[in-house]
């Protein structure tokens, strides 16, 4: 089991340049004390760093970073009191079987920081199970995340994270519902969405 973060609140920068990225990265944990989640390269040349911690903490280390990263920047997000199941799935990219329902939602947005803001706004306020969720890394910078139900609790899930997504980086966001979900679609996912299911590069 995964370990508990230091503090209520969550905080993702997504960077453009490698470079600014670790500069922003030694600014935020200068400006105050947060614990890191994440920090390095995904695909695109960019940097993302993910940091916890107690919410003015937390906010005063983004704001730093913020200003370092400037023009470089390609999305932010602070969840000052983020939903407890998105950093477990992050960290060990598990897919959550089996779960009650037999209806799919799958998210997928062009930026990790929104598909955090979607996921929350999903988990928060429907009764569904978050299965997958996957940010950058053989996804060329893109994010996915799965949600799993029955019919009208994933259709309330994927309405108020289309929502959410309004207000960040919507450009080429998708959302789709498999309702009675066929079989073959779990046994496709449950190792997980990818074609390799062994990392090839």
């Amino acid at each position: 089991m995964a370990e508990a973060i230091t503090g209520p609140a969550l905080a993702l920068l997504d960077i453009g340049e490698i470079p600014r990225g670790l500069r922003a990265l030694d600014g935020l944990i200068k400006e105050a004390e947060v614990e890191i989640i994440g920090a390095g390269t995904v695909q695109g040349c960019r940097y993302l760093i993910m940091f916890a911690g107690e919410v003015e903490p937390v906010q005063r280390s983004l704001v730093r970073a913020k200003e370092i990263g400037a023009e470089t920047l390609v999305d932010t997000v602070l969840l000052p009191y983020a939903e407890e199941r998105i950093v477990p799935a992050i960290r060990d990219g598990t897919v959550r079987w089996p779960a009650p329902g037999d209806t799919l939602g799958m998210v997928q947005t062009s930026t990790p920081s929104t598909m955090l803001r979607a996921v929350e706004a999903g988990l928060k306020g429907a009764l569904v199970e978050l299965v997958q969720l996957r940010i950058c890394d053989g996804l060329h910078g893109k994010a996915i995340a799965a949600f799993w139900g029955e019919t009208h609790d994933v259709e309330a899930a994927i309405e108020l994270a289309e929502i959410a997504i309004g207000r960040g980086v919507f450009d080429g966001f998708r959302t789709e519902i498999i309702r009675r979900a066929d079989p073959a679609v779990v046994e496709a996912l449950i190792p997980g969405s990818t074609f390799f299911k062994e990392w090839r590069g």
